[in-house]
């Protein structure tokens, strides 16, 4: 995640830019499609920059704050703040994530684009194999991303950190509980127990395949808040706090 004021975000989207043209120039050494691929890659950035907006949130929470920390939305870089920030869309930010994302795009079409080249030609079923191959190359590092690239969380810090550490150590006590696999997982908060027991209660946000978010866990930390005692998983509409 790149936490960015607005004038780091403007440098940034001076540095991607450029990076994107270069890619552009590459595609059209190669093929004399390139018009193809740039405007395709160019048409899918603000639809994948805006799903990270809906898809990586993390709430306003209270852990290591005075009242409230303002949350926030996308990634890699987020562009929306929470409600303590007045729920405050920034341009500059999304047009940053957007770029983000022209560049992946990009980016991994021509790695992509040579691994299937330099499959041999000419041979029965090759034009099928490349098929294939090409498609295995986008479903399924998108599929397990999960397992590489951390998702938003809050940003937390002391003992409320101390205490979210040892509670995703034991998300496995839960996990039998989720309706899909979970891949991943997210901080969303740390706050006093619901049950009035010593004790920290940690709720998590969870992920499966390509990203998606499947629910929440809740986990009920000890007075020493090194072991859960109590936990389980809510739908993603639900609330670890209610």
């Amino acid at each position: 995640m790149w936490y960015l004021a607005s004038w780091q975000a403007v440098l940034l989207s001076i540095g991607l830019v450029l990076l994107a043209l270069l890619s552009a120039i590459w595609w059209r050494q190669q093929t004399y499609r390139w018009p193809v691929v740039v405007g395709i890659c160019l048409a899918l950035a603000p639809a994948a920059s805006w799903w990270s907006g809906l898809t990586f949130q993390v709430a306003d929470y209270r852990a290591g704050c005075d009242g409230l920390c303002s949350g926030y939305a996308g990634a890699p870089i987020p562009f929306w703040r929470g409600e303590t920030a007045g729920s405050e869309f920034v341009a500059v930010l999304f047009t940053a994530n957007t770029l983000v994302y022209v560049v992946i795009l990009l980016g991994w079409g021509m790695v992509i684009r040579a691994l299937v080249c330099a499959l041999p030609r000419g041979t029965r079923g090759g034009g099928f194999r490349r098929f294939v191959l090409g498609l295995a190359l986008v479903v399924v590092p998108l599929a397990v991303s999960p397992l590489v690239l951390p998702p938003p969380e809050a940003r937390v810090r002391g003992d409320p950190q101390r205490i979210a550490i040892n509670a995703q150590r034991e998300v496995y006590m839960y996990s039998n509980q989720s309706p899909s696999p979970i891949l991943r997982v997210g901080l969303e908060d740390v706050r006093p127990r619901k049950d009035g027991q010593p004790g920290m209660r940690v709720c998590l946000r969870l992920y499966t395949y390509f990203y998606l978010p499947i629910g929440h866990m809740f986990l009920d930390m000890t007075a020493e808040g090194v072991h859960s005692n109590a936990g389980g998983v809510l739908p993603l509409e639900a609330s670890c706090w209610q």
